[in-house]
């Protein structure tokens, strides 16, 4: 009897006990800076995020949106510029900055602090090591991390990319438009890889004046991401190449303004002798790995490793360099853009004459674009 009484007994107690037991979700709070830096001898500036980590109880979103949750109060950064024999040649303070302008996200909008060193005069030199060092004395952190620079004077479009882009222009459309079918062409990017470079990444901005109907206007440009190309290695040297499709260039164009709520403000969208810009940047192996590393879980494994090069802190300070070429649309890329089965709506016009095709055939297609109404020439 008493065995059967104990068991169920002990049963409840159990049941009681494990119900009035408190445990905490959160562990302690440990303040960990985080750092995110990348310098770039092509700018004239350089701009470093140093934030703190948060951690409050109930949903962390919340807490994002607050601006003190994320910022120190005091920082003192300072880059350190080291010669190839490790010895220090020079040294600047950064220098504190609110900005704003901030994209929506879960973190503050209104504005965000940030450090910044001005670098004009190629005060960056890309044989030198560089060696961010900050301290946080009222909460007694010291924390650091380093970077080289990528030897940007090695990173180049091909001659022959350049050569073509500037007498022929950005040509992803067939000058005959006559016909029924759109002709896209397919236009071939190359460059030579710069020692240090590992990550490689294509942007191709449309750039017009949006010009309104009270006569007003604006510059404005459409950003294309072309995507990314691993180096090999990262002595340099290496040839690359990406072909740009003519048909993903005019879908691309399309999607981007087939939902633009002021559409109907717009008188015309001037495009200029500039209006195509290829920007070309590389970031070093860090950049490449912290990138990898944070890229979207593609697979079952949703696990991923930790990858910082900041001392007692997380994130990552490394370095990057872009080179850009500008160039204009080809005859028949810009009646494409104007008049092409795609993009006809959106109000495109070139401004001045002299970017109308110069051949007979195609002047006759223009002329027969402008008789019909098309609005190709701005005049």
């Amino acid at each position: 009897m008493f065995k059967k009484i104990a068991i169920p007994f002990f049963s409840i107690s159990l049941i009681f006990s494990s119900c009035s037991t408190d445990f905490e979700l959160n562990a302690p709070y440990e303040t960990i800076p985080v750092v995110y830096g990348l310098l770039d001898q092509s700018k004239d500036t350089q701009f470093v995020k140093i934030n703190r980590s948060f951690l409050g109880y109930g949903n962390n979103v919340d807490y994002a949106a607050i601006n003190d949750c994320t910022h120190f109060e005091n920082v003192v950064a300072v880059l350190e510029e080291y010669n190839e024999f490790g010895n220090l040649i020079d040294h600047d303070t950064l220098k504190e900055l609110m900005v704003g302008n901030l994209q929506p996200g879960i973190f503050y909008e209104d504005s965000q602090k940030v450090y910044y060193l001005e670098t004009d005069n190629d005060s960056l030199k890309e044989e030198n090591t560089y060696h961010l060092k900050v301290s946080v004395p009222d909460k007694g952190l010291n924390f650091d991390a380093e970077t080289d620079l990528i030897k940007g004077t090695w990173l180049n479009f091909k001659f022959q990319t350049i050569l073509y882009l500037a007498g022929s222009g950005f040509k992803v459309a067939d000058v005959d438009l006559a016909t029924t079918e759109d002709g896209y062409l397919e236009q071939t990017l190359r460059w030579t890889t710069a020692e240090r470079g590992k990550r490689y990444e294509l942007m191709l901005r449309l750039h017009y004046t949006e010009v309104y109907n009270d006569l007003s206007e604006q510059e404005k440009y459409l950003e294309w991401n072309l995507g990314r190309q691993i180096s090999v290695s990262s002595s340099g040297g290496e040839e690359m190449f990406k072909d740009v499709s003519g048909g993903s260039f005019f879908n691309f164009v399309e999607t981007q303004l087939q939902n633009y709520e002021n559409e109907d403000q717009v008188m015309k969208r001037v495009l200029g002798m500039d209006a195509i810009e290829i920007i070309l940047t590389a970031g070093n192996e860090d950049l490449n790995t912290y990138m990898q590393v944070n890229e979207p879980v593609t697979g079952i494994v949703t696990e991923r490793p930790i990858f910082t090069n900041v001392n007692n802190g997380i994130g990552i300070f490394a370095s990057k360099y872009s080179t850009k070429v500008s160039t204009f649309l080809s005859d028949g890329s810009m009646l494409e853009i104007c008049a092409g089965q795609k993009t006809s709506g959106f109000k495109f016009c070139c401004d001045s004459a002299n970017i109308l095709p110069q051949n007979s055939a195609t002047q006759a297609v223009a002329i027969s674009l402008l008789t019909g109404g098309v609005n190709v020439g701005c005049d």
